[in-house]
């Protein structure tokens, strides 16, 4: 009964939305066009989509930049489903 109980109760509690800071590990897309990266975040990778009207402090093209040189960004983002949106993006 107890394993039923946290198989059920676990992921209601997963976060949907939040902040996070990490290294960017991958940029898909073309130069000029980003349509996913991937973070990492206390070991785990985590993939991103930009939005179009997304708070950007920078060009989506410079989290290439961000990936050679090792420089955390941070990430405010929100879950739809399966795929995590980037809604904001700054140097972290």
């Amino acid at each position: 009964m107890t394993v039923l109980f946290l198989t059920l109760v676990l992921p209601a509690c997963a976060e949907t939305s939040g902040t996070v800071r990490g290294v960017v590990t991958s940029v898909e897309g073309t130069l000029d066009e980003v349509v996913a990266f991937t973070v990492l975040v206390e070991g785990s990778e985590l993939e991103f989509v930009p939005v179009p009207d997304g708070d950007y402090k920078f060009p989506l093209s410079h989290l290439r930049e961000h990936q050679r040189s090792g420089e955390p960004v941070l990430v405010d983002w929100e879950q739809v489903g399966t795929v995590r949106y980037a809604l904001g993006l700054a140097d972290g």
